[in-house]
């Protein structure tokens, strides 16, 4: 019997830059899900979430539009790379909740590939385990994200965030100081990448870096901007800041400065919402009230129109202003259902054998 232990991911900094071969700068989470499983002629997988068991054989790794698809498609890209491992019976547990934020997806995709890694001796490094799981969501799902889920997932160390240069598709281990804890808020906003502005912003991105012949956010300074119309200006200044903001940030935890790097991450939400105009007021009364509370900074985390925020807080204070900043949140926005989870920094994807 294998347990695979596969973290969520928080990003810290670095929003809207993936797909133009930014920085981020994200966090594994000691959140996780779980999967005890032992090979078998064909997969029979049960989700204690989802209150379900499906079954499946090998040679029919065809999408089928449910949770299961993340699975097969683990198969489907295993072949396609040259690999051929058996089956499995197993289950699915732990403790990261779906639909908050926390990269579930990729927790999945990563924990499933890394039992058949071990368990069929297919030698697949964690680099190899996170291009593979890009790939389940690219071509198997139809979900066209960047890398950074799977990185993070992946190749995380405990107590440290991954720099991520996702144009060179490069890593760094930064430290995180000792005193510095993360809260995730999920404001009960739920948002829909393929219905609200992100297509448009993408497009917008890929348009600007295109009029300036770049390829990669990185490579375009400030003054470069006055070549652009105001609109496509106004949303590539964003990116090229928060890639010097990741920067400043990773500077940051290295030196030890918490509030230094609170402050970079309100300064990442304040320039989110007025020039990406990717934030709402509920992601806006979160990062506010959590400020005003005593966090050393908050900010939204994932695309945005809804979703969560993350806030850097200290350790001694942690769970009192989450409770503070949820409360406050209930009373100005009484229709939502706000969650809120304390998030430690956890090593990426393990596999045990029992």
């Amino acid at each position: 019997m294998y347990h695979v232990r596969s973290p969520g991911r928080v990003n810290l900094i670095g929003e809207h830059t993936d797909y133009s071969g930014g920085y981020a700068m994200p966090i594994a989470t000691d959140l996780a899900t779980t999967l005890d499983a032992e090979p078998a002629e064909s997969v029979t997988i049960t989700s204690r979430a989802m209150g379900e068991t499906r079954t499946f054989e090998l040679d029919d790794p065809e999408p089928v539009g449910d949770w299961t698809d993340y699975v097969r498609g683990c198969y489907a890209v295993l072949d396609e790379s040259g690999y051929d491992p058996g089956g499995f019976e197993g289950e699915i547990d732990g403790d990261l909740p779906i639909g908050a934020g926390l990269s579930s997806s990729a927790s999945l995709e990563l924990a499933v590939l890394a039992f058949l890694g071990a368990a069929y001796d297919l030698d697949l490094s964690r680099e190899e385990l996170a291009r593979l799981g890009q790939r389940v969501e690219n071509d198997f799902v139809g979900v066209d994200c960047g890398l950074m889920d799977q990185f993070s997932v992946a190749l995380s160390k405990s107590n440290h965030a991954l720099f991520v240069d996702l144009g060179e598709e490069s890593f760094a281990r930064i430290p995180i100081p000792a005193d510095l804890e993360f809260v995730v808020v999920d404001s009960g906003v739920e948002r829909s990448l393929s219905s609200t502005p992100y297509n448009d912003r993408r497009a917008t991105i890929e348009s600007a870096l295109a009029a300036l012949g770049v390829e990669h956010s990185p490579a375009v300074d400030l003054a470069a901007l006055s070549q652009l119309d105001d609109q496509l200006a106004k949303r590539l200044g964003y990116v090229v800041r928060e890639n010097a903001r990741v920067r400043q940030a990773a500077t940051a935890l290295e030196d030890g400065e918490s509030e230094r790097f609170g402050d970079i991450l309100v300064e990442a939400h304040e320039d989110l919402a007025a020039n990406f105009d990717a934030s709402t007021p509920e992601l806006d009364c979160i990062v506010e009230t959590a400020v005003e509370h005593g966090a050393y900074g908050a900010r939204l985390s994932g695309a945005g129109w809804g979703g969560a925020v993350v806030l850097a807080v200290d350790g001694q204070n942690a769970q009192e202003i989450a409770e503070t900043v949820e409360h406050d949140y209930r009373e100005t926005f009484p229709e939502r259902e706000p969650r809120t989870y304390q998030i430690t920094p956890a090593d990426g994807v393990t596999v045990e054998q029992r």
